[in-house]
């Protein structure tokens, strides 16, 4: 029996490690891509196409510069020190070390991928540990001053107001989610310490614009890709009227695109996918909200996205969160998505 016992046991190991459902998820995907690709190659072309072109003319100009500076602040040790006489403030708002506001103020002024980039690079200098790192990233999530003003703002919508307001909302909705994230993820701060002032090297510009660079292009990398598959389902012919509200949604939960992203700027930092998607969601919801509430009083009236170009009152014409489909595939999207293995 013994022996009879310990072959099934064999056998079961064996079949979990052939019909492991991330492998079948892993080979279903590849089969997708590969049909995708084949049977919508002028498609794909195209949305490559176009999101080059969208890197090129948007998230190049506004992004790089920022990687390439905040990288030499981190690494220089700027940032620890400007941001020591506001210890007590970080970890009563967010329950970070002072070291991570720098983290979240840079990432206010640069944009998406710029916190998760610098958090990997706290983490990779031992300044903070993996869980406080791992905090950040889940809080340094918005988009920088320039893609909201320029081209949100001027060039999709046509009017600097409403970039503002959106851009108002988006940072009092990041910080208004990090008090969120700060006290549902409890971790213990990096020990207060005098801020290590490192001498800049004399290659260690050269070393920033190079990491910089790397990053910028994985960034432009998630972005074409989802260009090309944006472009294969036809998203944009299924696009009616955006109100501000709905735009506003956009931006604070970010998009697929911009998770690949911090993703790939977060390097080999441990990061729990699903609870991420989670907050993007919750951040989505509060930006949504506060624009409501603005638009009340201060109203905007815009073409937005719109097939054809009517004048449209933003302040009140649509509802709260404008569509639930959105949240729903969302949250299909979630079910996806297995966390990541932690060391």
């Amino acid at each position: 029996m013994s022996e009879i016992a310990y072959i099934l046991s064999v056998n079961e190991m064996n079949l979990r490690k052939y019909f492991d459902y991330r492998k079948i998820i892993t080979l279903l995907t590849a089969v997708l891509g590969l049909t995708i690709c084949l049977r919508y190659s002028a498609q794909c072309a195209d949305g490559i196409r176009k999101g080059l072109l969208f890197c090129v003319e948007a998230l190049v100009p506004s992004l790089f510069l920022f990687m390439a500076l905040s990288s030499y602040l981190v690494k220089s040790g700027f940032a620890e020190l400007l941001t020591k006489p506001f210890g007590r403030l970080s970890r009563v708002l967010f329950g970070i070390s002072p070291v991570g506001l720098s983290v979240i103020l840079l990432s206010l002024i640069g944009g998406y991928p710029v916190g998760a980039r610098c958090a990997a690079m706290l983490y990779e200098q031992k300044k903070i540990g993996e869980k406080e790192a791992e905090k950040l990233v889940m809080i340094a999530v918005c988009a920088g001053p320039g893609f909201l003003l320029s081209f949100i703002g001027n060039a999709l919508l046509g009017n600097a107001a409403a970039g503002r307001l959106l851009l108002y909302s988006e940072l009092i909705g990041t910080v208004v989610t990090g008090v969120i994230i700060g006290r549902a993820m409890r971790v213990q701060p990096s020990k207060r310490r005098r801020p290590t002032f490192e001498t800049p090297a004399p290659n260690l510009l050269v070393t920033c614009v190079t990491e910089a660079s790397r990053a910028t292009f994985y960034m432009c990398a998630m972005v074409v890709l989802c260009a090309a598959l944006i472009e294969v389902i036809a998203a944009r012919r299924m696009c009616g009227r955006y109100p501000l509200q709905q735009i506003a949604f956009f931006i604070g939960f970010g998009g697929i695109s911009v998770h690949l992203q911090i993703y790939a700027g977060a390097g080999d930092l441990p990061l729990r996918k699903g609870l991420f998607f989670l907050y993007r969601i919750l951040q989505g919801i509060i930006t949504a909200a506060l624009t409501y509430i603005l638009l009340m009083i201060f109203p905007v009236e815009q073409s937005v996205f719109s097939t054809v170009d009517v004048p449209l009152t933003l302040s009140r014409s649509a509802t709260l969160f404008g569509s639930g489909a959105l949240i729903l595939s969302s949250l299909c999207f979630l079910g996806s998505i297995h966390h990541t293995t932690r060391r």
